[in-house]
């Protein structure tokens, strides 16, 4: 398909988004009024709370809206970047609200540092929660720069960069943001965070048990991800923090020192994994936010990566038992009759 230059293909995809959805049409249609070489591509995946009748009976004439069903979002997401002719593709998720110049300035950093995809980390809102407000200010740079990937729900990039590194991977069921920006990155295409082009996240983390369930769902296609090792930092750091708990709580009641030295050893023991992470991430976003918000969310996160793995390693010994149940099938049936 030929391309159009400097046009912005937005791509959309939408599953069982009906509170929110409209805000975000809406939105991208208001930027999409200020710059005019763009256009909105709509893939409904199944939806069946309202979300499709929204888009056929509201947006259609505004939007190429197209219905799939049952794949993985990564594979929604190529869809539509093969439906697009626009130079740059920018993936934009159905509970989002971007700002209403976002192509003026992704355009302007693409153009001014050669960069070959960016956006940003959510906007962090008015009504942001605090637990939103926490983990941004602990994960996020100030500052612009090349970073290893760009968060799917608000992406700007060439459409022929993307499609060169074959998009998304579309067996992985979450992190195919970080996957497909190892990818960029490995072929040599550079990745820019901007927080100028900014897009707000309504469906953000407003609970510790949401905080928990999208932490756990990241973490298993994290853990997806790593296809040659599981040697890996985050791994590593779980299996630290894991010894170390159990550790702490082999030394409050097997130990013969005193109550109170026994509760100090339990407290560092516990605590020293999600300390010193927070100071890493300090160190590497230039800033100390808040330890007696950003420790305690550290455990939450910790506990979700465990429960993650243990579904992980279940879903593979299921699926191994599986093939080697096929296998002795296949195995019997080959043998000839007596």
């Amino acid at each position: 398909m030929q391309e159009v230059k400097d046009k912005f293909s937005v791509v959309v995809p939408v599953f069982n988004s009906k509170s929110c959805l409209r805000q975000c049409l809406d939105s991208i249609l208001a930027a999409m009024e200020r710059y005019a070489n763009s256009e909105l591509i709509v893939l409904d995946n199944g939806s069946d709370d309202g979300s499709h009748e929204i888009l056929v009976n509201e947006y259609s004439g505004r939007a190429r809206v197209q219905q799939i069903s049952g794949v993985p979002v990564g594979a929604v997401r190529n869809r539509g970047a093969l439906m697009a002719d626009g130079e740059f593709v920018t993936f934009i998720d159905s509970d989002c609200v971007v700002a209403t110049n976002i192509f003026e300035q992704a355009l302007r950093v693409l153009r001014s540092t050669g960069a070959d995809a960016t956006g940003s980390e959510y906007a962090l809102g008015d009504s942001a929660h605090w637990i939103e407000e926490t983990w941004y200010m602990v994960h996020t740079p100030p500052s612009d720069g090349p970073v290893r990937f760009i968060t799917s729900g608000n992406l700007v990039v060439k459409r022929s960069a993307f499609l060169a590194v074959g998009g998304f991977d579309e067996k992985m069921i979450s992190c195919e943001d970080m996957d497909l920006g190892a990818r960029l990155n490995k072929a040599g295409f550079k990745v820019y965070q901007a927080h100028s082009v900014r897009t707000f996240h309504l469906g953000g983390d407003k609970s510790l048990r949401v905080f928990f369930l999208k932490n756990a769902w990241r973490s298993m296609g994290m853990y997806r991800m790593m296809k040659k090792t599981w040697l890996s930092k985050p791994v590593l750091v779980l299996f630290v923090h894991t010894l170390l708990c159990a550790l702490a709580v082999a030394n409050l009641f097997a130990s013969h020192a005193t109550l109170a030295t026994r509760i100090l050893i339990f407290a560092l023991l516990v605590n020293m994994a999600p300390v010193l992470t927070l100071l890493y991430r300090a160190w590497q976003v230039k800033r100390l936010y808040s330890p007696i918000k950003s420790i305690p969310l550290y455990h939450i996160y910790f506990l979700s990566q465990l429960y993650a793995l243990w579904k992980v390693v279940v879903s593979l010994g299921a699926s191994l038992e599986t093939k080697h149940a096929r296998s002795a099938r296949l195995h019997r049936s080959a043998k000839p009759n007596p």
